[in-house]
């Protein structure tokens, strides 16, 4: 069997990449092959708002919603020796209860789903056929041939394959943490910490919802002093309950993966009472829950995708997200490589750097929640350093809430962003958890100077709108500006101006002119998020 991109892995992974690529570029014959039969279930049910845009761009957000998975609003975290609960809310405002199936729309672009993830995944795979990809089922891949740094055959053993042999021009390995691609090519995985972690879970049916908002709820997230505990509402009667603890805890203690889930439930005060008239389907699971990063996420004619490029424990619910927003790019960069228009050992480079940095960043969260498990204000330091790493100067609760919906996979660099969120609407969302107004950094000085000193100018991309941006940037560290858009002209405003009132007068009379559909008001709040956004990053300095 010859087509044009082979994906190995019919997953979210596997299912983005050719349900997008297909998208853009019609004419391409996209082969996914899938070992398993769908649906089967499988763990990982709570996501991020970031992937729902992707969804969306992918056609298949409105057939998602019409399973009626619960509506996720936020979490609610508790860790360390403290018995309170901290709640992240995805919202500004009160949710309101909308009617089922919903649309991508008002409030429900800033919400997302708890799923049950055999329904969730069929609907994935199933969408990426109805684009015309053809998906085949039962098909495992038992060999990958190759020469070189290229792929050039599959061997696959399915009935409804030919020779069971399929080559193509693009391969995809979506294969999780097999990475049978990855292995063929001896790719090097990192384990940057010494976290080794195994998670056990199993499934209940009429457990009581919890944090209940009309159709909308919260995932829970309860410490142990020997790891901690999950409980996820994935639909009207079906519950999602694991353990995540260090495999040499488990080791040492001497007891079954039964006998420590259920200990587990019993120690926990929160849980037990939800599950008390509740009834467990006894599929008991466990796996190893190590935190990982590929060296590599691509090659000469093939691209890593999903658990084969990395996994980040999902403290933060992070799994699908990271899934998709890679395979989005994955999908973008082929697309490119199509169109011969952009430096192909460039394009597969930024692949490469972007998405290990999404990854890398939160495999360090998650080290430091397991290593230390200490007070919530030390976890929200780190934090801290983690987000500053990545170009943002964020105060510690600002920077828990960025990583908490989702921040690390943020792609839109040229827009004053944190994730998919308004800067504006996130200074509004921290300051509802704070109870403090928060205010605008940059109105502290009346004098502003731009700063690009030991800041050389390089080409970075960006992917939006099907296609891979080149945008020149000044990259200092981690941090990057783009020069493009509202960021182009806060330079060109800060290297005429430098009292503060005249900067801020220049850029929002600029944008008053540029587009006409905002009036002044909208114009002063982009030019505050701009600016604000540069601050941040160390790109001006205020006196």
């Amino acid at each position: 069997m010859n087509c044009d991109v082979a994906i190995v892995g019919g997953g979210p992974s596997g299912a983005t990449v050719a349900a997008l690529l297909k998208l853009l570029q019609p004419h391409l014959d996209i082969v996914v092959l899938e070992s398993s039969k769908f649906p089967r279930d499988h763990v990982g049910e709570s996501l991020l708002p970031t992937s729902c845009d992707i969804f969306a761009e992918m056609g298949c957000w409105d057939k998602i919603e019409q399973e009626k998975f619960p509506i996720k609003l936020g979490a609610f975290y508790r860790w360390g020796q403290t018995p309170d609960l901290v709640r992240f809310t995805f919202l500004q405002d009160k949710f309101e209860n909308c009617k089922r199936p919903g649309k991508f729309a008002g409030q429900r672009q800033f919400t997302t789903w708890q799923v049950d993830r055999g329904v969730f995944d069929k609907v994935l795979l199933d969408h990426a056929a109805s684009l015309g990809c053809r998906v085949f089922e039962d098909s495992p891949v038992t060999a990958v041939h190759k020469k070189a740094d290229s792929v050039t055959g599959l061997e696959v053993r399915s009935a409804a394959i030919p020779d069971n042999v399929v080559e193509a021009r693009y391969y995809v390995d979506a294969s999780g943490s097999r990475g049978m691609i990855r292995r063929e090519f001896d790719v090097e995985v990192e384990y940057p910490t010494s976290l080794r972690n195994i998670a056990i879970w199993d499934y209940w049916q009429d457990a009581a919802w919890i944090d209940r908002e009309g159709e909308g709820t919260y995932i829970r997230i309860l410490s142990l002093d020997w790891g901690w505990l999950w409980f996820i509402t994935i639909g009207e009667t079906r519950t999602s309950v694991g353990l995540v603890t260090p495999a040499e805890y488990y080791k040492k203690s001497g007891m079954t993966t039964e006998e420590l889930y259920a200990r587990a439930i019993r120690e926990e005060p929160n849980i037990g009472p939800l599950l008390a008239t509740a009834t467990r389907e006894h599929q008991l699971q466990a796996d190893k829950d190590w935190n990982y990063l590929s060296s590599r996420l691509v090659g000469e004619n093939w691209f890593l995708a999903g658990d084969s490029c990395g996994f980040a424990d999902p403290i933060l619910s992070a799994g699908i997200t990271l899934a998709v927003s890679g395979a989005r790019k994955v999908a973008y960069s082929i697309r490119e490589l199509e169109a011969k228009e952009l430096d192909s050992d460039w394009v597969r480079s930024e692949y490469n750097r972007t998405h290990r940095a999404n990854i890398k960043s939160h495999i360090r969260f998650a080290d430091y929640w397991y290593q230390a498990n200490k007070k919530f204000t030390e976890l929200e330091d780190y934090c801290a350093e983690i987000a500053k790493d990545s170009g943002l100067s964020l105060e510690p609760k600002a920077a828990f809430q960025w990583l908490a919906t989702g921040g690390f996979t943020d792609d839109y660099s040229d827009q004053p962003t944190l994730g998919t969120y308004q800067l504006s609407a996130v200074k509004s969302i921290i300051g509802q958890f704070t109870g403090e107004r928060p205010e605008w950094q940059i109105l502290r000085f009346n004098r502003l100077r731009l700063d690009l000193e030991n800041a050389p100018r390089v080409r970075t991309a960006t992917y939006r709108d099907g296609r891979i941006r080149v945008k020149d940037s000044y990259v200092r560290g981690d941090a990057a500006l783009v020069i493009d858009a509202f960021y182009r002209h806060a330079i060109m405003a800060l290297g005429a101006e430098s009292e503060t009132l005249k900067v801020l007068d220049a850029m929002r009379r600029w944008i008053v002119a540029r587009l006409p559909d905002h009036n002044d008001q909208q114009a002063r709040l982009i030019t505050l998020e701009v600016l604000e956004a540069m601050y941040a990053q160390g790109w001006i300095l205020g006196s």
